[in-house]
């Protein structure tokens, strides 16, 4: 058996850009809930709420970079790659918490509509508000592809951005017309959004915990591609699945003639490469065999009875 490494690993997130959002979304939320209580405005005390979660979900994505670069161990042996995972999952939900407070409130600010004072310091508060949001999403953009855990982090700064601009709308549109339901439809919008993108996270982190083969490998190309290098007569107990949002692993028997025994270190490296090269899986653990698989519970022998699933 070989156990291949390909480290063709993206380079870590940034600490320090997560650092600075924490420490600006931080100041954001103090400044919201001392303007949306002196002006009494309802919804900028509501994106205050929001911003703090987020303060949260932001240091639960500072846990998850940090977790995710520690080393292997004896015991944890692909080391720490599914904090990340984790604590993605953990901020969706907290997202959709998020989203049914906005739409709690949303429906109290409809039955009780009430008029905004101090306009010109609760103008002044959700635009640095909004601001410090849009400075935020521009030091995150570059790192939301990185990690699953990064891109949950720089939704929870878009979607608070949204929110931020909608406060200001709303609140100017008010000022101007005494139209109240236009911030609860506005609310309402955002929530929605936010449920949307949250459930595309918690569906992609599930897939992970479940190891099921990713999104963006097919099953059964993998399988023609490895039967197609030269020598190799068959392909079993193929099982793909994610390590973490970035890392996959891959793990299968590749059956030779015993005649051609010898040169399967070579094969092993062929694989491996291929599979790297083609399908980003860097992981492959490769077992060479002489005969096919015996084993009923295999999924090989699944498909070769028509049960494939």
């Amino acid at each position: 058996m070989a156990h291949v490494h390909n480290h063709n690993h993206d380079h870590p997130v940034s600490g320090k850009k997560l650092f600075w959002t924490i420490l600006f979304n931080s100041v954001i939320t103090i400044a919201e809930f001392i303007g949306g209580f002196i002006s009494g405005y309802l919804a900028l005390i509501a994106d205050a709420v929001h911003n703090l979660s987020d303060v949260a979900a932001l240091i639960l994505a500072w846990l998850g970079v940090k977790g995710s670069e520690l080393p292997p161990t004896k015991k944890k042996t692909y080391g720490f790659l599914r904090i990340e995972v984790m604590t993605a999952f953990i901020s969706a939900v907290s997202l959709i918490v998020i989203a049914i407070f906005i739409m709690m409130e949303a429906y109290e600010r409809f039955l009780n509509p009430q008029e905004l004072t101090h306009p010109y310091l609760f103008l002044t508060v959700a635009i640095i508000g909004f601001l410090g949001n849009i400075f935020s999403i521009f030091l995150l953009h570059s790192e939301k592809g990185k990690s699953l855990n990064m891109k949950t982090a720089f939704l929870h700064m878009a979607y608070d951005a949204l929110s931020s601009g909608a406060v200001i709308i709303g609140g100017v549109i008010i000022m101007m017309t005494e139209i109240y339901v236009i911030d609860t439809i506005l609310s309402v919008i955002i929530a929605l959004m936010i449920f949307w993108s949250s459930y595309l996270v918690i569906k992609e982190a599930v897939l992970i915990f479940l190891e099921a083969v990713p999104p963006s490998i097919d099953f059964d190309e993998v399988k023609k591609a490895i039967n197609r290098i030269e020598k190799i007569n068959d392909v079993h107990d193929l099982h793909i699945w994610s390590l973490s949002s970035k890392e996959i692993a891959l793990s299968c028997h590749v059956c030779l003639d015993e005649s051609e025994l010898q040169d399967g270190p070579r094969i092993v490296k062929v694989i491996n490469r291929m599979l790297c090269e083609k399908f980003k899986i860097n992981h492959g653990t490769i077992q060479i065999e002489t005969k096919e698989c015996d084993n009923a519970d295999q999924l090989c022998v699944s498909e070769r009875n028509g049960h494939e699933d």
